[in-house]
């Protein structure tokens, strides 16, 4: 993870004094959700040493599956296949402001067998683009233009029917899932939100985090007197 904390595994990273997995499990909680499991790899004793000590009111406790291999970023799935109900998937990496309830709500709605999280995100080309129409003639030029991208929040809601698709043991990215669950002609639904979210990855990410935590930590769940 990022270098000021070269010890903690990502989800251990504090972000004003609270770590990272902290925050997304008291989001769980306030959606309502009492059976929360880990799949976990690297450092996963050090997340399992620091959930074991932690009390969160109203958890029936953890479950933590512990991947002899790698499985990406969905392949743990396969695990859950005898769970006849609605499951929630989140990335362990987010700072996320997602509504949980709405998004659920959503999903039962709509009747999906697979809903995916999704917002918007913009960035701005550092080179001119150039529109060409036919015979290769420009139509116009846009010196370094903003471009608009719909992107997968790392947060899914999945029925039964879906992690039957997966092989237990298998290593599975989730853009492969979602192949899959349309080549079996599941409903594949978004959930666009417009709620504070980001995936850390680096320094930059990490500042940016505490930055919106520190700015609007009720919008994350958290009580502003929690924060260092």
């Amino acid at each position: 993870m990022a270098s000021s904390y070269p010890s903690l595994p990502k989800p251990l990273v504090p972000l004003a004094g609270i770590p990272l997995i902290e925050i997304a499990i008291r989001g769980l909680r306030k959606a309502g959700f009492r059976d929360i499991r880990f799949s976990l790899r690297h450092r996963a004793g050090q997340i399992i040493e620091y959930l074991e000590r932690c009390s969160f009111p109203g958890c029936d406790g953890f479950t933590f599956l512990v991947e002899d291999e790698p499985l990406g970023t969905i392949g743990a799935l396969a695990e859950l296949q005898e769970e006849d109900r609605t499951v929630l998937v989140t990335n362990g990496d987010l700072l996320s402001g997602i509504d949980l309830k709405n998004m659920i709500q959503y999903h039962r709605r709509s009747g999906a067998d697979l809903t995916i999280a999704t917002h918007d995100e913009f960035h701005r080309l550092k080179l001119g683009e150039v529109v060409t129409g036919t015979g290769h003639r420009i139509v116009e030029y846009r010196e370094k233009p903003v471009k608009r991208y719909r992107i997968s929040s790392g947060t899914y809601l999945v029925e039964p029917v879906v992690p039957v698709l997966l092989e237990k043991g298998e290593w599975l990215s989730f853009p492969d899932l979602v192949t899959r669950a349309l080549d079996a002609r599941l409903e594949v639904v978004e959930f666009f939100h417009c709620e504070p979210w980001l995936d850390i990855n680096d320094e930059e990410d990490l500042s940016r985090a505490r930055d919106m935590l520190r700015k609007d930590p009720v919008a994350f769940g958290i009580d502003p007197d929690w924060l260092e």
